[in-house]
């Protein structure tokens, strides 16, 4: 597969043919948790592949005002912004995350199902961007694939040993963990992290 392959007609296809079996049609429960337990609601979050925003609208109706919402698809967007439509437009960021230029940084990058979106020969890149665009401690919370896939994907899993490899030299693990949270359909099959940005 061609690594950009991926693109912005490829996922506007997917969600116009309502081709969208990695969403959960609600907020995904542990980082519904993590949200919860948040005591600096002021902080910078980016939630890159946010298809139709779920964690982005409930972050934001929970009174996190610093969170960007992003995808690569226009129709995603869209289907978002029909559910939360009080969103800030300017916190709204539509294209490629490889791209993303400063001044944009962020204290916090939230993973849900973008990370297994993405052509695994563009993780490496996405070590890389994510530690560009985190400020000094920010760090990467949320979920990855604890299993390897059977199709050519998306999606795309991975195991522990090839997560702790790749981000090694970028970040510190505070927490890497089987979700104790995650929702039926994925129990057992992904993996709570939370990788700090090293100095």
């Amino acid at each position: 597969m061609k690594e950009n392959s991926l693109d912005s007609s490829f996922w506007n296809l997917r969600y116009q043919n309502n081709q969208t079996g990695w969403d959960l049609g609600q907020v995904s429960e542990p980082i519904k948790k993590w949200f919860e337990n948040q005591e600096n609601k002021k902080i910078n979050i980016l939630i890159p592949g946010a298809g139709k925003g779920y964690e982005v609208k409930y972050g934001f109706e929970n009174g996190f005002e610093n969170i960007f919402y992003m995808d690569f698809s226009s129709k995603a967007r869209d289907l978002f912004k029909e559910t939360c439509p009080g969103f800030p437009e300017n916190q709204i960021l539509i294209g490629d995350f490889f791209l993303l230029k400063k001044p944009l940084f962020f204290d916090v990058i939230i993973e849900q199902t973008f990370f297994c979106a993405i052509n695994p020969a563009l993780r490496p890149n996405y070590v890389e961007k994510t530690y560009e665009i985190l400020k000094e401690n920010g760090k990467i919370i949320g979920l990855l694939f604890n299993k390897e896939f059977d199709t050519n994907g998306p999606p795309f899993g991975g195991s522990d040993k090839e997560y702790k490899e790749l981000f090694k030299k970028k970040f510190r693990f505070e927490i890497f963990e089987k979700s104790l949270f995650s929702c039926l359909p994925r129990k057992e099959f992904e993996f709570w992290i939370g990788l700090i940005k090293k100095h």
